[in-house]
């Protein structure tokens, strides 16, 4: 110690390489101070805006959802002039429903599988057409969804020809229940179910459970008439299908590319044991998007690895009148006259 006040006392540009230093170091902690991760309350009309997957470049990845066995991941209740269509990939018919579609048969190996309404033979004098339901769940005694993964593959869809959203729970089993049923006995509901390489079967009006592990659950939605729409707002999205049963819950999200390995676009996370409220998804034609976060909530949010809402120490200062008063009329002219009488001691006031 006696050696570096030796040292300063002695050699001026010791204290200027010194006082550089200090000043950098200073730069530094203001900047690292003004760059630091904060909370933001939930919901958030701008971090809402950036909850957008584009079609075949970005997919939606819901972390640690909360669903328990036999909770609902995302469903569908059809509505007037409403068709849905579901193509299943590495899918099983559940036993029950292989035992009354194919008595004689044995187990069937996974396969895809579809299940396809077409259009419907007519409607009611209101205009009402059949109503498909779509339940899909966490299968009994399967694995925990760690990540729920939503996405788009087709660019056929148009304006206004259907709304794509792909599923995938990776390794858990996901349970898929899907009925068609008519609004009255006047208007039968055309149902086809493929399995494998298979022929089409005509199904009968019940339910149809199917399950699928480590493949992705595709569903298309359209008018049955085309001339009158089912889309919503300027976008055109399609708003019937729920995340779980109305709402998700999970740890966190992801908009993520698709084919290549980089930060996600977007990342919310939140802090260790909580979670977000995940609702309203709507589907367009090129593009997936939904709602983050329920009141009194909180999150921390990244995009591209950098931090989007952090504590800004010289905004803090400013706002502060002591604490402005003391940087501008104190700290930082005594910071200059050190610097000038030791560094700088030829200058003359």
């Amino acid at each position: 110690m006696a050696g570096l006040t030796q040292l300063w006392r002695a050699s001026l540009l010791f204290r200027r390489v010194t006082a550089g230093f200090v000043f950098v170091l200073a730069a530094l902690l203001v900047y690292l101070g003004s760059h630091i991760p904060r909370s933001i309350s939930l919901p958030a009309d701008d971090l809402n805006a950036k909850s957008l997957a584009r079609i075949k470049e970005e997919q939606i990845i819901i972390k640690n959802p909360d669903i328990a066995a036999g909770d609902l991941a995302l469903s569908y209740v059809g509505s007037k002039n409403e068709v849905a269509d579901i193509w299943l990939g590495n899918a099983a018919l559940d036993d029950q429903s292989r035992r009354l579609l194919f008595p004689h048969s044995a187990t069937l190996a996974p396969a895809k599988i579809s299940y396809t309404t077409g259009s419907t033979a007519g409607s009611t004098a209101s205009g009402d057409t059949c109503h498909t339901t779509i339940e899909i769940r966490r299968a009994k005694n399967s694995a925990p969804v760690d990540v729920l993964t939503l996405s788009q593959s087709d660019e056929m869809a148009g304006a206004q020809r259907f709304r794509q959203v792909i599923v995938d729970g990776g390794a858990a089993t996901m349970e898929i229940e899907v009925h068609t049923d008519s609004p009255t006995d006047v208007i039968d509901c055309h149902k086809l179910l493929t399995v494998g390489d298979g022929p089409p079967v005509e199904l009968p009006s019940i339910p149809v459970r199917m399950l699928v592990t480590r493949g992705k659950i595709d569903l298309h939605f359209n008018p049955a008439n085309p001339a009158l729409s089912i889309w919503t707002g300027p976008k055109q999205t399609f708003e019937a299908v729920s995340l779980g049963d109305n709402t998700l819950r999970a740890s966190g999200l992801q908009v993520v590319a698709t084919q290549h390995s980089m930060e996600p676009r977007l990342d919310v996370r939140t802090r260790s044991g909580q979670e977000i409220t995940f609702s309203h998804l709507r589907i367009g034609s090129d593009m997936l998007k939904l709602d983050i976060g329920g009141d009194a909530e909180r999150a921390v949010a990244y995009a591209n690895g950098s931090s989007l809402y952090n504590y800004d120490l010289i905004d803090a200062i400013q706002k502060n009148p002591i604490l402005s008063f003391a940087f501008a009329a104190v700290l930082v002219p005594s910071l200059w006259k050190w610097i000038r009488k030791n560094c700088f001691p030829n200058i003359r006031e």
